[in-house]
């Protein structure tokens, strides 16, 4: 009775350490942006962009693997957020391992502290639609079989006082292409083009990823019909994955 005693004293107490560790390692993994949990980066990543997370014990990063073409821009959803400790050790990170020049002095004690910038994909059906098209046949042929790979849906963006003030003070901010195989910002105010900011320009310190929800249509055809968080489960009848979404002919329909 006394081994077994000690036994059963024992097992919660390296469960609760076991459980201690891989949430200390996961908080530096994580950036929790207001009820929004994002990912800490140090590379560059795009909205819009196509990848994987590469998810380790000790490592988190995102792998990109392709650039859809979006002719249209895509609406943006926009939020100025003060750093933080947390936040502002993200941003010293990736900066010192990407090309753009941000200087931002931080110190906890002052109350009007710098402000970086949150975007999000806000017109999902947008980037649905674009996903679906002919001219992203081979993006969207990559996607219905790689079951990992994801859309990169919100960034978290240091810039500069000047752009960040632009951003903060247009009326609509879009995703568009600019360039080949490139990205950018376009302003809008007052129903007039401002500028066009680059991904480039800024510092990406953290990201978010959206899932692709499969259906097959009337047409045996297969395509993207939603994009949800990576916690939240796709509406029913779609899937995660293209293979499951493919129904069976019942040739003695036809």
């Amino acid at each position: 009775m006394n081994t077994n005693g000690f036994i059963f004293k024992r097992i919660p107490i390296n469960i609760s350490v076991v459980f201690s560790i891989i949430l200390l390692f996961s908080s530096c993994n994580t950036i929790n942006l207001y009820e929004t949990s994002q990912a800490n980066t140090t590379q560059p990543v795009y909205l819009g962009s196509i990848g994987s997370e590469k998810d380790f014990f000790l490592q988190k990063g995102f792998n990109s693997s392709a650039i859809p073409s979006y002719k249209n821009p895509i609406k943006l959803s926009v939020v100025t957020k003060p750093f933080n400790k947390q936040t502002y050790k993200a941003f010293t990170k990736a900066k010192g391992l990407q090309s753009a020049d941000i200087n931002i002095h931080y110190v906890d004690s002052i109350p009007n502290r710098p402000k970086y910038i949150q975007l999000n994909i806000a017109d999902k059906v947008a980037v649905i639609n674009s996903l679906n098209s002919l001219e992203n046949k081979d993006v969207k042929d990559y996607l219905s079989l790689q079951t990992y790979a994801n859309v990169l849906t919100g960034i978290s963006l240091a810039l500069n006082q000047k752009d960040t003030e632009n951003i903060t003070n247009a009326d609509a901010v879009f995703l568009i292409e600019n360039g080949l195989k490139t990205y950018g910002l376009l302003l809008y105010k007052d129903k007039i083009k401002t500028g066009i900011i680059s991904f480039n320009q800024g510092v990406v310190f953290a990201y978010e990823t959206s899932n692709c929800c499969w259906q097959e249509s009337k047409r045996h055809q297969i395509n993207i019909v939603d994009l949800v968080d990576a916690y939240i489960n796709c509406p029913k009848g779609t899937y995660r994955s293209a293979k499951r979404a493919k129904k069976p002919i019942n040739y003695y329909k036809l």
